[in-house]
């Protein structure tokens, strides 16, 4: 489909998972980036599918859209649009600078988008809309916009090639799209998709994928209502199931970023959070997992304490007085042989005199080490038995994520070959950061070793020993009855 086109893959990758999901696509981004191309395209992937295309603008009325009123109805007396060759009949439809439309169109075209029914005369009848495709020049503005913006769940901006395929651009020729009969899309075909999708199980991973987005919308004040995650869960089964697995994967959120932004320029933040969860986030041990181990290292520390701290974390002393105190050395005034206070007279000279002459002499002082105070601790054996249980358990969850990784890492490159919508070069960045994680995880394992090392080697206390005491010989008869 996107043969001929330069720089589309990732629109053309968008169309066919919202045509296949039965929503639509929004197009941003200047005139002549082959935005109408594409929705033609789309077009001819299914059988007799029926194509729409117009050009909105601010003066456009309904029956340029919906098709003009039946004069023989109005002689009737009944309001009927005659709908032939006009949107209510279209399979696939391309809607040009769709925020122009006023709010005469937009009542209709939101029940056309969303229920894929339309209103004619006094009947709702149901329409054979697979998808619209709508481009823009601009986004919207005004509040009575708001609801149309949010019907075009998939979102992409088209910007001109680069230079790097500008040569290409100007030396190529534009192939035509017509692929067989036979291997082009029924009805039959997008309402089986749908409904087997539906089965499709949505994962722990990937429900976690998407709090985290929630989460960074919030800070960055992006507003997703509530039936646009209902139909982005859709999106992922369908992405799923179309690559051939009942269950959905983390990879399958590739689409949230396409799908959340509300400027393009939010688009880069977005990827670069899927990126970042598929790699380095979803691949190293969680942040719980590390917690617990600090935790331990931090106990096991503690219990192998051989010194006495203070509350504060202090070590503690004793001086010579034997008083507690956290210095490591204390100043005291130095004294001679025979026990008497040393002084330094104004020459300079020791003396034991205080005073000379009316001046006070100065005290000689000396630093003492101070003695560190011991702490003599010993363990029951149910405490190092409960300690080593506790490490057992955190080891078995370090090999249960350690087998994990090594297991995706095996099969990751046959999931991304089987995978209709990833990108190729992904593939690299998951397995290195597969890699890295299992190296981490061999550093937590080691920590998780010298921690059941050290809690087997602390010190033991000794069992007290029962003494009994001999019995009188002379014991009269029933007196232990007593």
């Amino acid at each position: 489909m996107s043969d001929g086109l330069l720089e589309r893959e990732h629109q053309v990758r968008l169309m066919m998972l919202a045509a296949l999901s039965g929503e639509h696509v929004l197009l941003v981004g200047p005139p002549g980036t082959a935005k109408s191309e594409l929705a033609k395209r789309l077009k001819n992937v299914f059988v007799e599918a029926n194509y729409f295309e117009r050009l909105v603008t601010r003066f456009s009325v309904p029956e340029e859209l919906f098709g003009p009123l039946s004069i023989k109805a109005l002689e009737e007396d009944r309001y009927n649009r005659l709908t032939s060759g006009y949107l209510p009949e279209a399979s696939v439809a391309f809607i040009d600078e769709i925020f122009k439309a006023n709010s005469a169109i937009l009542n209709s075209l939101l029940t056309l988008l969303n229920e894929r029914q339309f209103d004619n005369g006094n009947r709702r009848v149901n329409v054979p809309l697979i998808s619209v495709v709508a481009a823009s020049n601009e986004l919207p503005e005004g509040e009575e916009l708001c609801a149309l913006y949010d019907r075009f769940i998939l979102r992409s901006y088209v910007s001109p090639v680069s230079d790097e395929s500008f040569f290409e651009l100007l030396s190529g020729t534009l192939k035509e799209f017509e692929p067989e009969l036979n291997i082009r899309l029924t009805l039959n075909d997008l309402d089986e998709v749908q409904k087997l999708a539906e089965k499709v199980e949505l994962t722990d991973a990937t429900i976690e994928a998407c709090k985290e987005l929630k989460s960074y919308l919030k800070s960055q004040d992006i507003k997703v209502s509530d039936r646009r995650w209902r139909k982005l869960v859709k999106l992922m089964k369908v992405s799923a199931f179309t690559s051939g697995f009942n269950e959905t994967s983390i990879y399958d959120t590739w689409i949230l970023p396409h799908c959340l932004w509300e400027q393009p320029e939010q688009f880069d933040g977005l990827q670069k959070l899927y990126r970042c969860m598929v790699t380095v986030d979803g691949k190293t041990p969680s942040k719980r997992l590390m917690r617990v181990i600090k935790a331990w290292e931090k106990r096991l520390k503690e219990d192998q304490q051989t010194h006495k701290y203070d509350s504060q974390g202090r070590r503690l002393y004793l001086n010579r007085d034997g008083e507690e105190t956290f210095e490591e050395v204390s100043k005291y005034q130095k004294k001679g042989e025979d026990g008497d206070l040393l002084y330094r007279d104004e020459y300079g000279d020791v003396t034991y005199q205080a005073k000379s002459y009316r001046r006070k002499n100065e005290p000689i002082f000396e630093e003492v080490k101070n003695t560190p105070i011991p702490l003599n601790r010993s363990f029951s054996k149910a405490h190092i038995e409960g300690r080593v249980r506790e490490i057992q358990s955190l080891r078995s969850s370090v090999e249960t994520h350690y087998n994990h990784v090594n297991k995706e890492l095996s099969e990751v490159t046959a999931y991304f070959d089987n995978h209709l919508w990833l990108e190729k070069t992904l593939l690299s960045e998951v397995t290195n950061a597969l890699k890295n994680s299992i190296k981490e995880c061999d550093k937590l394992l080691q920590r998780v070793a010298s921690l059941e090392s050290g809690f087997k080697n602390l010190p033991l206390e000794k069992s007290p020993t029962l003494t009994l005491e001999p019995i009188n010989s002379d014991v009269i008869e029933g007196e232990l009855c007593d």
